[in-house]
This record gives C-alpha cells, structure tokens and sequence, in this order.
C-alpha cells in the first residue's frame, strides 16, 4: 500500500510542477487565451482520443473484456450517484440560481487530465485501459446530462447527434474494434498514435497551469460555496462511492482505478460549457481552481483508505 501511495504522491507533485511551468508561461505571455484554447480543443478532440485508442492496443482475453465491462458499471454507478446527489442539493427552486453548474461541478470530474497520468503512474497501460470505461461514460453524461442542464432549449435530436458522435465514443469504437478482432494498427501507426497520446499528461497540466493563473486565487478561497462544493466533490461523493465499490465483488486494481477517476476534481469542461451556454461559468472555475488545488491531498487520501479497508 505504501509504496503506491508513494508513486501517486510523486506524480500528483511532477504534475503540479507542470502545472506550474503553465502558470509561469501564462504570466509571462508565453500563452495567452487563444493558445490555451487551441490546446484544449488538441487535447480533447485528438490527444484524448489517442490515449484511449493506445491502451486499447492489446489482445483479447476474457478477463480484460471482463473488466472493461466491470469499469463502465462502475463509472455509471460513480456518475449515477452524483447525480442523484446533484438533484437533491441543488433544485431549480432552492436558493441557488446557478443550480445547473452546482450539479455540473458535482458530476464530472477531471478523469482524463488528472486522472489518467495518475492510473499510467499507479498501473501503467492497464490502468488507462480502465480507466478509458470511465471517460467514454463521462462523455456519454457530458453531452447529454449535462448539455440538458445547462441548455433546456437544444433539440432532442441534437442531444442524441451529440451524445453518439464525440471524440470519446468515436475513439472507444476504434479501439474496440482492434481489442475484440485479430487486426491490430499498422506498426508506424501505432507508432504515431502512441507519441500523441503521450502529450496527454505535459500538456494537460500546461493548459491547467495557464488555466489557474486566469484565477483570482484570492477570492476563490474567500468563497463559502466554492469550498462547500469542492468537499462534495473530493471527499463526500469519493467516500460513498468508495462504500459501495467495497460492497462489490471487484478487483483491488480495478476498485482503485475507478476511484482515481472518482475522486479527481472538478472538470474543467465544466467551465467551458457554462461559459458557451452562458451560465455561472465564474462560479465553476473558482471551484474548478480550489479542488484542483486540494485534490493533492485528498486523492492519496481516498486510494489510501480504500486500500486499507479492502485489501
């Protein structure tokens, strides 16, 4: 147990140190809006699709289909609960107008950015074929759930385009494709494909550095609410997804991956949605900024705990 924690805490501070080479170049205007805008749309649409179609390039065998299966339940059941919990909490009626980026930053959590680079250092590939299952789930929520949150006047039929053609259900379908036939990417292919998936962790923690130095550090922790939902997100919803994990007949690799994904902080897509449907997108990214800040120590928290009490 302590030596995983060790490697989570070691890498949870490598990616903080990248965060901050993102920060310094953000204040010295070595990025500026457009450009972390242009990383994102890199991430998510090509360099998060690599990651996926990458840890998809192995074999069959049936205790990989099993788990594959067993880390979209479990996703599901991460995700389903914080929604319940989401609808409970913050009702278009209760006292907080911008109950729909509440339920957002309740939801979906950083499980690509954060969440990955994590699962790589703790298990290698076979934790990003994990948690590869909790990313397609995400977006599956992502462009249905929560584009329904945010927006009540988008069209059915769009939500359904929406949520079948995306960058992560486009990429999980190619990776299966390749896991569950004999045929495999061509070897300069798998090559290429490789190299881009591993820009995901610098670049990533880049576009968060440049991200957090937009912040006003300062007033987002001079906010009740925003520490308010950053515990919801980091230790409550964690620790009762962790209960129902260990009721569960679930491997010791498996439970632990999926809690990685669980347990990371506040998506920053969740900002970036407010801000393009015109909602509280302010409010997100202070929480967005401070669970970020804080998931350094609560994430070694939970895996330690769930490693301790389930073996």
């Amino acid at each position: 147990m302590l030596e995983n924690i060790q490697i989570l805490v070691s890498q949870l501070l490598v990616m903080f140190l990248l965060m901050a080479v993102g920060y310094i170049c953000f204040r010295l205007k070595y990025l500026d809006n457009q450009g972390t805008a242009q990383l994102s749309l890199i991430l998510t649409r090509i360099v998060a699709s690599c990651v996926i179609i990458d840890s998809f390039q192995r074999k069959f065998e049936p205790e990989l289909g099993y788990a594959l299966v067993m880390s979209a339940l479990c996703a599901f059941i991460a995700m389903g609960l914080s929604i319940v919990v989401g609808q409970i909490l913050f009702r278009p009626n209760g006292p907080h107008a911008n109950f729909a980026d509440r339920r957002m930053c309740l939801v979906f959590t950083n499980c690509g950015f954060m969440g990955l680079p994590l699962l790589d250092a703790l298990y290698g590939s076979y934790g990003i074929f994990l948690g590869s299952s909790f990313i397609v789930v995400n977006n599956l929520l992502l462009w249905s759930y929560g584009v329904a949150q945010l927006s009540r006047d988008v069209p059915r039929a769009q939500r359904i385009r929406n949520v079948l053609i995306n960058p992560g259900t486009v990429s999980i379908v190619i990776g299966l494709f390749f896991f569950l036939t004999p045929f495999q990417l061509p070897t300069v292919a798998a090559s290429a494909v490789s190299y881009m998936a591993s820009l995901n962790t610098p670049v990533a923690m880049l576009v968060i550095g440049a991200f957090l130095a937009q912040c006003d550090l300062r007033s987002c922790f001079r906010d009740s609410q925003v520490y308010f939902l950053s515990s919801l997100r980091l230790l409550i919803m964690p620790l009762l997804t962790m209960a129902i994990f260990l009721l569960l007949p679930l491997e010791h690799t498996l439970r632990n991956s999926m809690l990685v994904c669980a347990a990371a902080p506040v998506a920053l897509i969740c900002s970036l949605f407010g801000q393009t449907y015109h909602t509280d997108y302010l409010f997100s990214t202070r929480v967005v900024a401070v669970s970020t800040i804080f998931s350094a120590i609560t994430i070694p928290g939970i895996i330690a705990l769930s490693t301790l009490l389930g073996g």
